[in-house]
């Protein structure tokens, strides 16, 4: 999801709310206000000095250096083209800045105070007059117009769906825009618009906006682009006498002077890089590694440090997504069938070391998630489109097989090719085909990680034993974004992320609007106008338990379309870093890891005896340790 997960490994995931007691309808708060909240009150007051979360007394100095896997070829974040660097957020201040110990609860940032209408039909926003680009000019209303008409225009398909309900946006003066909306029932319209980037409009009057470009335009937030090296490296520093770094939203974060992100080619490599400590930061998603692979020396010595943060973090919609405008894939037969066959059990046993649960929702680990047979709330929300649905959304919780022993796999198997068997395919000499046409029924998984090589093996194993042929291509990053983005796949393994609580994205996710437009993130190509009803009560709802009600009635309906091969989630952030850094004593419980609040302990530098920046390690050094893994699997 272009480049998304990355974001939300370095600066932290979403999160989930913890209001599912909010009254069902709160006045808007006091306006102007010094925030914004979905449902309830506001937690932190007017003359709150900092998030609880933070350590206000941080140290600011150092480098933080960090590995990722792939690459990147653009410094825009915002369109389709291109692969743009996670850092490229710290880059920009937004109008709010989320607070990540209350859901739905935003704070002034570029913003210094918000207005919302009794009737919840406009919001007015006040810049903070201090807030300036790091060339020096002035944040103003015609940036801040500039980027919202862009975005809608110009940016990823999302963002015309997201901003679908907003009429009307006007200058005020210099620093007060007003946005008109044309409905007063989508309560999470002036959060949305509190996460508007702020960007240079004068800067981009001369640079195509939705060109690719590794050239970066003056910053708006707590870093600017230091240096670029193409698929590489990325640096950016810290802005000398950054204009919010006193903001009640900001005190406490952005610790590091420098933070680096070095790209690996495979992720044997990117291990490597970490144990030598050639970066210092390192959120492990490789079970084997987190079970077995710690025991080298710098662990030992306890100059590396390694914990599982437990979060109450949605783990977002992941799996292997059908693409359902493929003829193959738009039989719900044919998706049941293939999801029926895949094993995780051993799966979790042999290659995950039982360190994960399996996702029985799209939006698991969250109170959105659909247990058991739906509640009277949910039946009354789903019981008028029950004619469009399958029977067993009304009647019966979601469950998929566990097979332990090879009676249970038999009766799988048998299952599977009935309901293949139904959608018109038989099994002729060892292969399974078509009744009609005799085409061999075979696809195709893309993938960019060879980490997951040995569980979609696995799985193709599986299919190959009732005659389903599978071709896994393992590309790159970019040639397997620029197939993604165009809609040319069969099958993928990717993730969704989801907002503190659910709204306007949705649309985006699930949405029949959306199906068709390249860069969609509704990669299962969802056209379904129940799907699309519900995401707009969703939408509407009028309170956090409504909210709750509908989300887990749109989840079922998802789940028992067989959209996708649902995966799996730990409810830890597995983390191991080098012991020079920091992090505050408190971890909020709606945020998982987030590199914002960490700092750099000089007097803790265990790693080596020189300076961060010297120990960088050169593209020959990268190049020799590649070729070095690479001989060990010869």
């Amino acid at each position: 999801m272009k480049n998304l997960f990355c974001a939300l490994y370095l600066l932290g995931s979403g999160i989930q709310s913890a209001l599912a007691d909010a009254p069902p309808v709160t006045p808007p708060l006091p306006s102007p206000s010094h925030g914004f909240s979905v449902y309830g009150s506001l937690k932190y007051p007017a003359d709150f000095t900092h998030f609880d979360y933070v350590n206000p007394d941080a140290p600011k100095e150092g480098t933080l250096r960090l590995g990722n896997l792939g690459t990147f070829d653009s410094l825009n974040f915002y369109i389709v083209k291109g692969l743009a660097p996670a850092l490229v957020l710290l880059t920009t201040a937004t109008l709010l800045e989320e607070a990540f110990d209350r859901s739905g609860e935003s704070y002034g940032y570029a913003a210094e105070s918000i207005e919302l209408a009794p009737d919840r039909s406009w919001v007015i926003f006040r810049l903070n007059p201090k807030a300036q680009f790091s060339n020096g000019d002035p944040v103003t209303a015609d940036d801040v117009i500039w980027v919202f008409e862009t975005l809608r225009t110009k940016g990823l398909p999302m963002y015309r769906t997201y901003y679908k309900n907003i009429s009307k946006v006007e200058k005020l003066d210099e620093h007060t825009i007003k946005f008109s909306f044309n409905t007063t029932t989508n309560r999470e319209l002036p959060g949305i618009l509190g996460q508007l980037p702020i960007l240079s409009k004068k800067y981009y009057e001369t640079h195509p906006f939705e060109e690719t470009s590794l050239k970066a335009g003056p910053s708006s937030g707590p870093y600017e682009v230091d240096t670029v090296s193409s698929g590489r490296s990325f640096v950016i520093k810290r802005v000398k006498n950054w204009w919010g770094q006193l903001l009640p939203s900001q005190k406490g974060r952005h610790n590091f002077d420098k933070i680096r992100t070095d790209y690996y080619l495979e992720n044997n490599a990117l291990f490597e890089g970490f144990k030598s400590g050639q970066y210092d930061l390192r959120q492990e998603n490789i079970a084997k590694n987190w079970v077995t692979a710690y025991d080298f020396p710098a662990f030992k010595q306890g100059r590396i440090k390694r914990e599982e943060l437990p979060h109450s973090l949605s783990d977002g919609t992941v799996g292997l997504i059908f693409n359902t405008r493929r003829p193959l894939f738009s039989d719900i037969r044919v998706r049941k069938a293939l999801t029926l066959l895949f094993d995780f059990p051993w799966i979790n046993k042999h290659l995950f070391y039982g360190l994960y649960k399996r996702n029985l929702s799209y939006y698991p680990n969250s109170d959105f998630e659909a247990k058991g047979p739906p509640s009277e709330d949910e039946k009354a929300i789903l019981q008028p489109f029950q004619d469009q649905l399958p029977p067993e959304v009304l009647t019966q919780g979601f469950t998929l097989p566990a097979p332990q022993t090879e009676t249970d796999h038999r009766a799988l198997q048998e299952q599977a090719q009935g309901l293949l068997k139904e959608a018109g395919y038989e099994v002729r000499n060892a292969t399974m085909a078509h009744t009609e046409t005799g085409k061999p029924l075979t696809f195709e998984i893309l993938i960019y990680d060879k980490a997951l090589e040995k569980i979609i093996l696995n799985f193709a194993l599986r299919l190959k034993r009732v005659g389903i042929g599978v071709k896994v291509r393992n590309l790159d990053a970019a040639a397997y974004q620029l197939r993604v983005d165009n809609l040319d796949f069969d099958m993928i393994y990717a993730g969704i992320p989801h907002s503190p609580s659910l709204g306007n994205e949705q649309r985006d996710f699930f949405g029949s609007e959306r199906a068709d437009i390249p860069g969609t993130h509704n990669f299962f190509g969802i056209k379904n106008t129940v799907v699309d009803q519900l995401i707009e009560q969703l939408i509407g709802a009028r309170s956090y338990k409504s909210l709750i009600n509908h989300a887990k009635a749109l989840d079922r309906i998802l789940l028992w379309n067989y959209y996708m091969i649902p995966s799996w989630h730990s409810g830890v952030a597995r983390v191991a870093w080098w012991d020079h850094l920091s992090r505050p004593k408190i971890t909020p419980k709606y945020r998982g890891l987030d590199i914002t609040t960490w700092w750099f302990n000089r007097k803790k530098d265990a790693r080596v005896n020189l300076e961060p920046e010297a120990k960088k390690p050169t593209s020959q050094e990268n190049w020799s340790l590649w070729k070095k893994i690479r001989g060990w699997f010869s």
